[in-house]
């Protein structure tokens, strides 16, 4: 890729730093596949050469997820890609925890690492550079050498498909893609997951399930438990019905019978983790190099029903058009297969126990994936 194209896509990702030739042929982070510029985190391994591949090596090392009512809502990435979407003074900068902010000040640089490694920009009592040989987050003071790693569960794709199993026929709304998708998940509620494994939901305030990329997604804790609003039907709104310049759904083979416009769909609606689509299993999460991005979705997808049902409508990209019909996209609606996080491998119960450090998902998360295994961690988890 050019460098000038390097340098524009920075700028739109809030992630601009200079690109010579010589950062643009450095490996770029695993952390970063997605993006296209590594200009910090390659700053960050060559000042520490062991944090490559390691959860350091990583957006959250220097920027902070995003907080509500003192519960992590979304990821260090979540964050910046908000404020980059919907407007903020400083861009990503406003997302930057204190060890961010001490290598912005300093520089910006390979230098400034070596320059802010004496200090503790958290001030938990131990160096930025004595934190990152322990592999252990500077920016956080709730993360320190020696802390205790949180208590956990594992359990198996093959145990879980021991429980209960649950269905539901639900739609599925994207954001930007070009079509919605009315699809029937088999899999387990997340409560009798839970509920199984003996875990204590008393004082719980939510649940944040990870992907083995870091991408993460937090719910309140009532979801657990809550019978989501029975979503409408809309058939008819394939490409076979409008054509392939106005169709925007996907519909599964095998619908209920005597579903019409607007009519309920039957059963219950819960947060579930999925392991079949429409009668088959879920294809396995993998990351793709070269789109830089993952693909599939198992072999474990969160399930998350909309809480505000509603029409399918088309994605921000194919909007609008002049296709007359009123479903372009609508900025109001539940879009809610952004919540629906694919290749689930771990679900930690918050607010995470006092004194513990968070589990490292980032480093072998892509394991649990092949070995069809889920993590539980957190408040409640002994």
């Amino acid at each position: 890729m050019k460098k000038a194209t390097l340098l524009l896509l920075a700028l739109m990702l809030g992630c601009a730093g200079p690109v010579s030739d010589e950062i643009a042929e450095q490996v770029s982070s695993r952390s970063y596949k997605g993006h296209e510029n590594d200009f910090d985190a390659n700053n960050l391994v060559a000042a520490y050469p062991s944090l490559a591949g390691t959860r350091l090596d990583d957006c959250q090392t220097c920027h902070a997820g995003r907080m509500e009512e003192g519960r992590l809502t979304g990821s260090s990435c979540d964050r910046c890609h908000d404020l980059m979407l919907h407007g903020g003074e400083g861009g990503a900068i406003e997302t930057l925890n204190a060890f961010g902010s001490d290598y912005l000040e300093a520089g910006r640089s390979e230098a400034a690492l070596e320059t802010i490694g004496k200090k503790d920009s958290d001030g938990d009592g131990f160096s930025n550079r004595e934190e990152l040989a322990a592999l252990r987050y500077p920016g956080s003071e709730l993360s320190r050498p020696g802390q205790a790693v949180a208590p956990m569960i594992a359990i198996s794709l093959e145990e879980l498909k021991a429980l209960p199993s649950h269905s539901q026929l639900m739609l599925v709304n994207t954001t930007q893609q070009k079509f919605d998708d009315y699809a029937t998940y088999k899999g387990v509620k997340i409560a009798d997951v839970l509920d199984a494994l003996d875990i204590n939901r008393d004082g719980a305030t939510g649940i944040t399930v990870i992907a083995p990329d870091g991408y993460l997604k937090s719910l309140p804790i009532d979801y657990v438990d809550e019978l989501f609003p029975r979503p409408p039907f809309f058939p008819g709104l394939d490409e076979k019905s409008l054509g392939p310049d106005c169709g925007l759904v996907n519909y599964p083979a095998s619908i209920p019978p005597g579903l019409s416009i607007g009519d309920p769909i039957p059963g219950e609606q819960s947060l579930m983790l999925g392991y079949e689509r429409n009668g088959l299993p879920l294809d396995c999460a993998r990351l793709d190099a070269a789109a830089g991005k993952m693909m599939g979705e198992g072999p474990l997808r969160m399930v998350v029903p909309q809480e505000k049902p509603g029409k399918p409508d088309r994605g921000s990209r194919y909007s609008p058009t002049d296709c007359g019909d009123g479903l372009d996209f609508n900025e109001d609606a539940d879009h809610n297969a952004g919540a629906m996080v694919r290749g689930v491998i771990a679900i930690r119960i918050d607010p995470m126990p006092a004194g513990v450090e968070e589990f490292d998902y980032m480093n072998g998360g892509w394991a649990y994936v092949d070995a069809g295994e889920l993590i539980i961690y957190g408040h409640g988890v002994k």
